[in-house]
């Protein structure tokens, strides 16, 4: 029989080859094995938001940081997907926690461009957004931010949708800033 971190395993895998009813599987396999395992709440919820399912993305992003508040990258998804359930409020209560405490440089530049967005001020945020840019170490993270750098100043880049309010929630994409158990 496979650990927790083995299923985890191959759920990202089933997930990057559009597999998402072999990752759930593996995801809440691995929740049998291990539930207070941060990761595997985390990556549960990315399926969920891949699949628009965005509540319980929301619900499985806050059970994720009730279990490991250190997880920048889930705080900040917490952020965008609280922008696209319309609670502005918690939107700004994420990115004000990453302003503050964030250990990844960009990500702290993102969460702040996104207080500038949500107070109004599109100048400060297309300036952190490109500060964060060049300190991103995150491909799908970079690739998501320069679409969103994108839209506040009518560059055009290949992208599927260009609106703040609307942001990339393949959460599973930014792995790269997650350690996995």
């Amino acid at each position: 029989m496979l650990d927790a971190t083995e299923y985890l395993h191959l759920a990202i895998h089933a997930s990057q080859d559009g597999n998402h009813h072999a990752a759930l599987n593996y995801l809440n396999t691995a929740l049998e094995q291990q539930p207070d395992n941060a990761a595997v709440r985390y990556f549960l919820a990315a399926e969920h938001a891949e699949l628009g399912l965005m509540d319980r993305a929301h619900a499985g992003m806050t059970q994720a940081l009730e279990l490991d508040p250190r997880m920048d990258i889930a705080r900040f998804q917490l952020g965008l997907l609280n922008l696209q359930l319309q609670k502005v409020e918690e939107a700004r209560a994420a990115f004000d926690q990453l302003q503050s405490h964030a250990q990844d440089p960009g990500l702290k530049w993102f969460a702040t461009a996104y207080l500038d967005l949500l107070n109004e001020q599109p100048e400060g945020a297309i300036d952190k957004l490109t500060r964060g840019l060049a300190e991103c170490v995150n491909p799908a993270l970079k690739a998501d931010m320069t679409r969103v750098l994108a839209s506040l100043t009518n560059a055009t880049v290949p992208a599927k949708d260009d609106t703040i309010t609307k942001p990339s929630v393949f959460l599973g994409a930014y792995r790269d800033n997650l350690e996995t158990p």
